[in-house]
């Protein structure tokens, strides 16, 4: 009964080990301008989840007030149509709302998140964390619904001149996208996200 017991339990940890494996097995997309976009399957999604790494110009807080500055993201991030300050929770916690806009014929789509932003003065990083909220509030009927969509920031800093960003986007659009749409939004949206980010942090750093 031991031997089996044993058994058991080491087939549990090797498939345990395995799934945790299978998770972190991001696949290489595309590389340009020292901008990473990799890929892995994610199970709840028919999108696949999107690993972004980059080193950018400049400083973290620069690269901080591009991220609280809300009403701007549709000058740096694909495919954004709107973006609005809904609350303020702190001084870096807050929720917004977002519109994306997805080529026709599928339907635009919108969600709230909490975004939570922790900074460390000691090692000079930051982690957001940017989280929707199901049904915070109606929207107009000609939108649906993202059913979820997660981001995590991890931003640290490899010298006064230069910051180095990991990002992992976990998204769930809802409803039936084509895969040619999903294509946009898996390689093409993070890599033109990304080049807009570093631009911008360009021009803070003539």
């Amino acid at each position: 009964m031991n031997l089996l017991k044993c058994l058991l339990g080491l087939a549990l940890f090797l498939l345990f080990e395995a799934s945790l494996f299978g998770q972190n097995n991001w696949v290489l997309q595309k590389e340009k301008d020292g901008i990473k976009i990799s890929s892995r399957h994610a199970f709840s999604s028919q999108f696949d989840d999107v690993h972004v790494e980059a080193d950018l110009p400049g400083n973290i807080e620069q690269l901080k007030s591009i991220l609280l500055d809300i009403s701007h993201y549709k000058d740096w991030s694909y495919a954004m149509k709107k973006s609005i300050l809904i609350k303020q929770l702190g001084p870096d916690k807050l929720i917004y709302y977002s519109e994306i806009e997805v080529p026709w014929p599928a339907t635009d789509r919108y969600f709230y998140a909490n975004f939570d932003l922790k900074e460390d003065s000691v090692s000079h990083s930051i982690k957001l964390v940017s989280v929707n909220i199901p049904d915070y509030l109606p929207a107009s009927r000609d939108l649906l619904q993202v059913t979820s969509v997660k981001g995590i920031w991890n931003i640290s800093t490899i010298s006064k001149r230069a910051v180095h960003v990991d990002y992992i986007l976990e998204l769930n659009p809802g409803g039936n996208l084509p895969a040619w749409v999903l294509n946009l939004f898996s390689t093409k949206g993070p890599l033109e996200t990304f080049e807009n980010i570093k631009q911008k942090m360009k021009a803070l750093n003539p």
